[in-house]
This record gives C-alpha cells, sequence and structure tokens, in this order.
C-alpha cells in the first residue's frame, strides 16, 4: 500500500510544479479570476494525482489475481 501512497505524491508533486512553472508564464496579474483559476486547477491536480495512483493499484491487482488463478 505505500507504494500508491508513494506514486500519489510523487505524481502530486510534479503536477503542482509543472502548474506552478506554467501558470507563471501564461497568467501575468492580480485579480480574483487568476486566484480562482490556480485553486481549481489545483483541485484538479490532486483529483487526477488521486485516480493515477489507483489506476496503478488497480492494473497491480489484477496482476496479481490473474496469476494466483494461474497457479491454481
Amino acid at each position: 500500500m505505500s507504494t500508491y501512497i508513494g506514486i500519489f505524491f510523487l505524481n502530486l508533486f510534479i503536477g503542482i510544479i509543472l502548474y506552478f512553472v506554467l501558470a507563471s508564464l501564461l497568467m501575468t496579474g492580480d485579480n480574483a479570476a487568476e486566484e480562482a483559476i490556480n485553486t481549481f486547477g489545483l483541485i484538479i491536480i490532486v483529483f487526477l494525482s488521486f485516480l493515477i495512483a489507483q489506476m496503478y493499484y488497480l492494473i497491480h491487482s489484477i496482476y496479481l489475481l490473474s496469476y494466483l488463478s494461474r497457479k491454481l
């Protein structure tokens, strides 16, 4: 289980770093709309990181089930 938590945080940190690097290049100025976009963007990054970690878990579980069924 710790493998998938590590995958989640790795995806999360990479996504946040890339988001802020690209946001600083594309967005200039301080206004409420920009802050709202940054907030929703970070929420999307967290959800996608969780989804990626869950996909790794699902793929690994299916692989283990197919391996066990061949052994029986």
